[in-house]
């Protein structure tokens, strides 16, 4: 079989029609992908740039979500102190009660005084939040990590949990240390127990406070960054979908114009051949 012989502009016509095919695929690839640069084939530098760029971003929303949690533990812990602080002015408001009672009456305030004393150490176990519990005696630590998994930048903050149970307050029972409020003495003892005690409530929730303050700050920058890295690597390989759209358009047109160009260079060769 002898080999098929084609004139010189047919070959140009048919080259600039595969070209334009070609360029025509990978304008649709960009338009189906939203992606300039696909593979390191497209633009390597871009492509493996970019790639860095979306590892660590990724690597801070790791970050981001530890943060996330700690402010969690946080909060767990300041609504466990302000629990605690309201039944702390409870016990205050009963032992002022006992002060003008007779002694039975002080008796049975001293037996809800006790009672409602238990509440503290109920609510100092249950303000744990994630296994870390900063209010229980012992008190768990909170240590939250502003590294990357990969363990690039960033540093850290640990915060040290404090015992607000009774006990850890110094807040003694009214049958025990404070003698049922058996005298006017008694009640003050214990009301100047409750006023230290309240006092080092408040000490603890500013603590805790000041902590969860720098979380935020950190949670703030460290989505401020992802967005920036991520912002970075998308112009980097995000195609301009209107820029795309034209230009598949005008390749279809450009592969109309080669296709016509084809056909007449055929109709040429066609032609010499007939005369021969």
């Amino acid at each position: 079989m002898s080999d098929v012989t084609l004139t010189a502009a047919t070959k140009t016509a048919l080259v600039n029609t595969l070209y334009t095919v070609s360029l025509a695929d990978k304008t649709r690839l960009r338009l189906a992908s939203g992606l300039k640069v696909n593979s390191p084939s497209d633009n390597a530098p871009a492509f493996f740039q970019a790639q860095a760029l979306t590892g660590r971003a990724a690597s801070l929303l790791a970050v981001k979500g530890g943060i996330n949690q700690g402010l969690s533990s946080l909060g767990g812990a300041q609504i466990g102190l302000d629990a605690i602080a309201e039944i702390a002015k409870q016990l205050k408001g009963l032992a002022l009660s006992a002060r003008n009672g007779t002694t039975a009456e002080r008796q049975a305030l001293a037996v809800q005084f006790d009672a409602l004393r238990g509440q503290i150490d109920s609510l100092a176990a249950d303000a744990g939040y994630g296994g870390v519990n900063l209010l229980k005696s012992p008190p768990d630590d909170l240590s939250v990590s502003f590294n990357a998994p990969d363990g690039s930048g960033g540093s850290g903050v640990t915060v040290a949990g404090v015992a607000s149970d009774a006990a850890s307050l110094g807040i003694g029972t009214a049958q025990g240390p404070y003698n049922n409020f058996a005298t006017d003495a008694d009640i003050n003892n214990a009301l100047a127990q409750l006023d230290r005690s309240i006092g080092t409530l408040n000490a603890t929730a500013s603590t805790l406070g000041s902590n969860a303050s720098l979380l935020t700050t950190r949670l703030d920058f460290t989505a401020a960054l992802t967005n920036s890295l991520q912002t970075g690597a998308d112009k980097l390989v995000l195609a301009d979908l209107n820029e795309e759209a034209a230009k598949l358009v005008s390749l279809k047109l450009t592969s109309q114009l080669s296709l016509i160009g084809l056909n007449i260079a055929n109709e040429n060769q066609k032609a010499v051949l007939k005369l021969l």
